[in-house]
């Protein structure tokens, strides 16, 4: 059981590392195919997701973290179960796309790349709300 604040660092956290290994994965694919178009065209990608996905998600958890009235709260409550579910879903997805060969590499280059730096920015909104404590 922890206290809400905690919670926070610990979702930021979770939030950076998820972040940091799918960055990664775009990364290793640009570094591969020796493109320079990838790294322009994970911008849009990395804009649409900050922006308009995670950073109201992150938002959202991180008012819902500091909402619990109860000093302490279990760690599994540090998202919902409709967020769990999805995050499941997006690394099924992610992982099946990528095993299958179902999507060109190029496309996994610049989309992972963008999402993943999406997601590292996304993380700073806990830290933001923590130091507002």
């Amino acid at each position: 059981m922890l206290k809400p604040k905690t919670l926070l660092i610990i979702a930021g956290a979770f939030w950076a590392i998820a972040g940091l290994n799918i960055a990664l994965i775009g990364l290793r694919c640009a570094l591969q195919l020796h493109q320079w178009w990838i790294y322009l065209a994970a911008i849009p990608v990395f804009l649409v997701f900050r922006y308009a996905v995670f950073g109201p998600v992150s938002h959202r958890y991180a008012r819902r973290l500091l909402s619990f009235s109860d000093e302490r709260i279990a760690l599994w409550k540090m998202f919902s179960l409709q967020g769990y579910l999805v995050m499941a879903f997006m690394i099924a997805l992610g992982v099946t796309l990528r095993v299958e060969h179902l999507v060109p590499t190029w496309s996994i280059a610049f989309f992972y790349l963008g999402l993943g730096l999406a997601l590292i920015m996304a993380s700073w909104i806990y830290a933001q709300e923590f130091r507002e404590l």
